[in-house]
């Protein structure tokens, strides 16, 4: 049927209608943000993203650059995380570095100083997986008389070094065993970026005075942390529809001490809220962690995915050549 309205008219009109179906269509289809559900919706709000923060290799990761100490190091973490309001945070000790290097202590104290607190991660970082359960054993129960020392410390949160809790079944069942009787929680790792990569070439870059270098290192750095924030959450979403409470994993290297507040940041402008690893661990995907009296099972999400035969999907790579940098 023809009309009598005139054609620039019937422009106007058609403009109207699609500013106004654009603006209905942006009000429908934009998602709440930071958990929040606009006023009158029927959507239920999403929990927001939490993560626990927790660090490997105390007092002593890696090498540092030229006129760079421990203490330094922890100082400046604690200071990051001071700032950007972290809660307490685990630090995860290896003992055996203040046999030659006793001054080191002071770090351990910063970090205790700062109101974190100290875990085991065995006497001289052990693999597990390449030594008896007995010496294993020992190695863990020498790192004790340490992390007692510090008042107020709850200590018994343990880490494994190498993630590596065992090559047998025996392994795996016997160190739950006796973890379990000494007290501990396992602190699990749902989140990670490779960190440690990092770590060696930032020191040989800092040594060469290699500026483009170090840029160039500082910006992977906060890509591939990043970059493994989807890559966790996708698998966390195949595996279980949701997001739980993640724990990264990083250590106190002097790349991370220097890249920390632009990685809180980071986190931070992703939605997450930080929270303690005790708080993170009550979710049900740690049970395995909490509950060492449950036979032993993956307790990592690449694990998890596996063993309900789901497809693990590939870590991102990171975007620089390690090998060559200032060699």
């Amino acid at each position: 049927m023809k009309t009598n309205i005139p054609y620039h008219s019937r422009l106007f009109i058609t403009a109207l209608l699609f500013v106004a179906a654009s603006a209905i269509s942006q009000t429908t289809n934009t998602p709440a943000t930071n958990g929040q559900t606009p006023p009158g919706s029927n959507v239920k709000p999403r929990p927001p993203l939490r993560i626990a923060l927790t660090f490997d290799d105390l007092p002593a990761h890696g090498s540092l650059p030229p006129g760079t100490t421990r203490t330094e190091v922890i100082s400046e973490i604690v200071t990051a995380l001071k700032q950007a309001q972290v809660p307490a945070t685990y630090g995860f000790v290896n003992g055996s570095w203040l046999d030659q290097h006793p001054d080191d202590i002071s770090a351990l104290q910063a970090w205790r100083d700062a109101g974190n607190p100290l875990g085991n991660h065995t006497w001289t970082h052990m693999n597990l997986n390449q030594h008896s359960l007995e010496e294993f054993q020992a190695d863990v129960t020498k790192n004790e008389p340490l992390l007692a020392k510090f008042k107020d410390n709850d200590w018994h949160w343990f880490r494994f070094p190498f993630l590596a809790e065992g090559d047998t079944p025996e392994k795996r069942a016997g160190v739950r065993a006796f973890l379990s009787q000494h007290g501990y929680r396992i602190a699990g790792v749902t989140m990670s970026f490779a960190d440690y990569l990092w770590t060696e070439p930032y020191a040989r870059c800092r040594a060469k005075g290699d500026p483009q270098a170090v840029a160039l290192l500082e910006s992977s750095f906060l890509k591939s942390a990043e970059d493994n924030i989807g890559h966790y959450r996708e698998m966390s979403q195949t595996l279980l529809g949701r997001d739980i409470p993640y724990v990264l994993l990083m250590h106190v290297g002097a790349l991370d001490a220097e890249m920390l507040p632009r990685v809180l940041y980071l986190y931070r402008s992703k939605g997450f809220e930080f929270v303690t690893l005790d708080e993170a661990e009550r979710d049900p995907f740690y049970a395995q962690d909490t509950d060492l009296h449950l036979p032993p099972a993956a307790d990592m999400l690449e694990g998890a995915l596996a063993e309900r035969h789901l497809a693990v999907p590939a870590a991102p790579a990171p975007a620089v050549q390690f090998d060559n940098l200032c060699q």
